[in-house]
């Protein structure tokens, strides 16, 4: 059985399947990413923050737009890197205006827009598709808490101050309306791969 199934996969390809259907990816509304496939109410919220241009980063430059979040900080020595190449692959990869990464910085107090746009440079990260994003310590945790379900909430008993960010590998897919749809460990490029693909398909709109 197990061979058949393979031999049925590798063989789709080439009898014309097409990608699944926006509708074919769930939605995700609370931390533990249960998928749910009627839709959800759950949006990303609104925040005002500043990219890596200085210029203002607020959640209206996301409307009608699919985006993929992530949070790291320009220091990072242990996941940000996996993190950031891996995001240059989704960025050569999809050419849309309508599809930008937006990396949220955990360390906006020693994240400046100078230090996030010299971050960049070095990294080859295009700054109209690519946002490195900084402000409000407050604003960001939240967003990363309870918009993004970005922070691990399994190790919060570690934390001396619960108010702290748990870092992590995740990269979560938006679409166009605010809604989540995919979550991705962002250190496999398999996962990667499933990026790509699910927001080209949120992108078309098929």
């Amino acid at each position: 059985m197990t061979r058949f199934l393979v031999i049925l996969l590798a063989l789709l390809p080439a009898a014309g399947c097409s990608r699944p259907s926006a509708s074919a990816l769930p939605y995700y509304e609370s931390s533990d990413f249960t998928p749910k496939w009627n839709g959800s109410a759950h949006r990303v919220g609104a925040f005002q923050l500043t990219s890596q241009t200085g210029a203002p980063f607020t959640d209206r430059d996301l409307a009608g737009r699919v985006h993929v979040a992530s949070f790291i900080y320009t220091r990072c020595s242990a996941i940000c890197p996996a993190l950031v190449s891996h995001l240059k692959r989704v960025q050569a990869a999809i050419d849309d205006p309508n599809v930008v990464i937006v990396s949220y910085s955990v360390t906006p107090d020693l994240d400046p827009p100078a230090a996030l746009a010299a971050f960049g440079r070095e990294r080859g990260i295009d700054p109209a598709r690519w946002k490195l994003v900084t402000g409000d310590r407050d604003q960001i945790y939240a967003l990363a808490r309870d918009t993004y379900f970005a922070s691990d909430e399994r190790l919060r008993a570690t934390l001396a101050d619960e108010r702290e960010f748990l870092h992590t590998e995740k990269l979560v897919l938006v679409d166009r309306r605010g809604k989540l749809r995919g979550v991705y460990d962002g250190t496999q490029p398999f996962e990667i791969d499933h990026l790509i693909e699910d927001a080209r398909t949120l992108a078309d709109g098929t």
